[in-house]
């Protein structure tokens, strides 16, 4: 058989999807527990996330994507251009900081938003556990979050470098605060499950963010996907489990 003909008999290559989970370099936003930050504009702190470009730039990333809503990723890559073109810095966020410095070092032409957003109500789930007098559940759900928030929100955690603080946020420890979802979705009675009700919004959130990932993957591609930490155990879970695609873990590079 020629060469072509045996090229095109092997099947294709399959993708890889790297979750590289992020805490918000802002701090705000519309997380329940919002983390503790620093100035990532100090020369300090952008050596530190040269160090984290480095590492995952030897993973060598064809396509970048990241959390935004696709409605903004016409204007999200106007300003990825002026910022390649030198008319434009990065601000203060990890969409920018990790996402378009490193797209700009590989030469990609553009980024990816592949957010979904659905909404989701704490006192909802928290109103009807009450209402229901399931104090065991709250008094174990406070209890669960208590040390997470307290960790999430230091000043050691701020002072952590970049590099230690996306290792830790991509741990296995950190990735099993996931855990209390589940806390959450048992809250409410059987006439009002107002738990499941708001789960089932956040894991359809993040299945319709991981069906936007696999619409961009393509034969070969190595997809990078600059994220908010809390949504990465369902994107590694859908992503293990997809027969089409390969996941790789950024520990392996981050480490």
């Amino acid at each position: 058989m020629s060469s072509a003909a045996l090229a095109q008999s092997e099947p294709e290559q399959t993708p890889q999807v790297m979750i590289l989970g992020s805490f918000h370099f802002t701090g705000g936003g519309s997380d329940y527990v919002n983390a503790a930050v620093d100035d990532y504009l100090s020369p300090e702190r952008q050596a530190e996330i040269a160090d984290v470009l480095d590492r995952l730039e030897a993973y060598a990333p064809t396509r970048i994507l990241v959390e935004l809503e696709p409605e903004g990723e016409m204007a999200f890559n106007q300003a990825y251009a002026e910022y390649r073109a030198g008319e434009r810095a990065l601000t203060v966020n990890e969409r920018q900081q990790i996402g378009m410095a490193l797209a700009a070092r590989l030469g990609h032409d553009r980024l990816y938003a592949v957010d979904y957003s659905n909404g989701m109500d704490f006192d909802a789930m928290l109103g009807a556990a009450q209402a229901a007098g399931q104090t065991d559940l709250v008094a174990r759900f406070e209890a669960f979050l208590a040390p997470i928030q307290a960790q999430m929100t230091s000043p050691e955690e701020a002072a952590l470098p970049v590099l230690d603080r996306l290792i830790e946020t991509n741990s296995a420890e950190q990735v099993g605060y996931h855990d209390l979802y589940l806390l959450l979705a048992q809250m409410g009675p059987a006439d009002n499950p107002a738990g499941a009700e708001q789960m089932e919004l956040w894991w359809g959130r993040n299945l319709h963010i991981f069906a936007n990932i696999a619409r961009i993957a393509g034969p070969g591609d190595r997809l990078l996907v600059v994220y908010g930490g809390g949504h990465k155990y369902l994107l590694d879970q859908f992503v293990d489990s997809a027969p089409n695609l390969e996941r790789v873990d950024p520990l392996a590079y981050l480490q």
